[in-house]
Formats: C-alpha cells, sequence, structure tokens
C-alpha cells in the first residue's frame, strides 16, 4: 500500500508497511524524535494532550500498535511472539523517521514493549522512559498475580469485557481516578479492548525479559512511576528494578494516566527528567 499524507493543523499522518501489517502513525513538531507507544487500548489518541505540549520540544510520533484503530492486520500474525513483534514494529518507526536514536516514552502494556524493544534495538534507543510497565517477573508475589490476571481474562470469556474490566480496575488501580476514567468510557462493544484482553492480558505482563541486558543499558531507561500510583502494583515492577540497577525513579504528577489527566505537568517532569540525567 502507498503511503497517504494529509497535513491537519501541523500534524502529519502516514501508513507504514510492515510483514504481516500497516502501521498508522502520526507526527507533529520539530527536533529530536520521541516515539509515543500507548497502552492497553493501543490508539495513539490517548497521547493527543500531552503530545501538543511536547512537539515545541520534540518531534512527537504517536501511532496504533498492530491490531488497533487504524494499524490493521495483513496476514496471519505470530502469537506466540507478539510483544516481539510489538517492539520490532516500534522499532521499524523509529528507524523510518530518523537516522538518529530515538526518544521514547510508553506506558502500561505500551511501557512493557518498550522494555523489549531496547533488548532487542539498544541501539535506536536514546533515552527509554518506561512508565508503569506491569511486568509480573519483577514482583515477589508473582504467582498470585498471574493467578489474578488469569481471573480476568476467564471472567471476560464468561461475562464480557465491562465486568471483566472493572475486576481489572479493582484488582490493579483500586481507588484511582485514573481507573474510573478507564470505566467510564461505557458499555459499548470496543475492537481494542477485546483485542487486549485476548492477545495481550495474560500474554504481555508474563514476559521473561532478559534483566541482564536491560541491566546492560539501564543508563538509557528511566522508570518513570506516578506520584498516586505508589500504593498500586503497575508501580512496584520497575521500582522494584531500579532498586536492584541502583537508579533512580522520576515521578510524576498522577497515577496510571497522569499523562492524560495531567498533560503539562507531566511533560514539564519528563523534560525536567531527562534534562537532570544529561539526556537533553
Amino acid at each position: 500500500m502507498e503511503n497517504v499524507k494529509k497535513e491537519v493543523i501541523g500534524v502529519t499522518s502516514n501508513i507504514l508497511p510492515v510483514t504481516g501489517a500497516e502501521l498508522y502513525y502520526e507526527t507533529k513538531g520539530k527536533g529530536p524524535v520521541i516515539l509515543m507507544i500507548p497502552g492497553a487500548n493501543g490508539d495513539h489518541f490517548i497521547f493527543t494532550p500531552i503530545r501538543e505540549i511536547l512537539s515545541e520540544t520534540f518531534t512527537v510520533v504517536t501511532y496504533d500498535r498492530r491490531g488497533f484503530s487504524g494499524s490493521r492486520l495483513t496476514a496471519e500474525q505470530d502469537y506466540t511472539n507478539r510483544i516481539d513483534t510489538d517492539a520490532d514494529d516500534a522499532g521499524l518507526l523509529i528507524k523510518h523517521l530518523s537516522a538518529d536514536p530515538a526518544y521514547i516514552f510508553a506506558s502500561s502494556s505500551g511501557a512493557l514493549v518498550s522494555l523489549q524493544l531496547i533488548i532487542r534495538h539498544p541501539e535506536i534507543v536514546k533515552a527509554l522512559i518506561p512508565h508503569e510497565p506491569t511486568a509480573l517477573k519483577y514482583l515477589p508475589d508473582v504467582d498470585k498475580w498471574k493467578s489474578s490476571v488469569q481471573e480476568i481474562f476467564d471472567i471476560y470469556t464468561r461475562e464480557g469485557g465491562t465486568v471483566a474490566k472493572k475486576k481489572f480496575v479493582d484488582e490493579v488501580l483500586p481507588g484511582q481516578k485514573d481507573g474510573q476514567l478507564m470505566l467510564s468510557k461505557g458499555d459499548a462493544p470496543n475492537p481494542n479492548e477485546a483485542y487486549w484482553f485476548e492477545h495481550e492480558l495474560r500474554q504481555y505482563p508474563s514476559t521473561d525479559f532478559d534483566t541482564d541486558k536491560l541491566q546492560a543499558v539501564k543508563d538509557k531507561i528511566l522508570f518513570c512511576v506516578g506520584m498516586d500510583s505508589v500504593h498500586t502494583m503497575p508501580a512496584w515492577p520497575v521500582t522494584n528494578l531500579a532498586k536492584q540497577f541502583g537508579t533512580e525513579i522520576l515521578s510524576v504528577p498522577g497515577g496510571h494516566l497522569g499523562y492524560v489527566l495531567h498533560p503539562a505537568e507531566f511533560a514539564e517532569s519528563l523534560r525536567r527528567g531527562l534534562q537532570q540525567r544529561g539526556r537533553i
């Protein structure tokens, strides 16, 4: 398929054909590339508010991960290695758009993808900010959490996405505004949500990340946790990894969706964190 471009208020949209899919992406701004990898909904729109701010400093690249929204599948998928494919897709976008290593901000499921990306393609990453990746490997009670995730999936298969999503929020984001925002999206069928439940909910958090390879590039990684998240599970994996690696945690406003609820303050925290560590 030929690339199709359009300009909308300074935003360029395009399609990158890759093996088995077509990746829809948008760019805005000038300066070094920062790739934003979305979480469970897989959709670039989640980053629209913060993109408007970061585009004053960076060329911001947002995209729909394969199988979500505008990034349609064009062939049979290898779901046994899907996180590797997702990581490679992000790498191909970077290589397509920048001759230099890129900055990466990624959250939740997207942050899991970003960890696999820096393991597989460290040479194309200038700095990685993984925001609250739910990597079960780095929890002391990993078996308990795997059982919880399986229970959520079983509820999804029996009772549907609405009930399963409430169980997910109650388990993972109890009492958080972010969780309530997730539940406020309504009960209408959502193909993105279904795709995540079926192909990511159990698989991505259970990834056996190569910790030695992560430690080898720890100077490129700025682990990131929301100030309102510290007592919830999404904060714990990277908190534990940072302790293991002897690195700092970047505290940012809000919780699991802080970049949505507090975009200006969140963007400033990202810039300041990168500057203080000499990355920009």
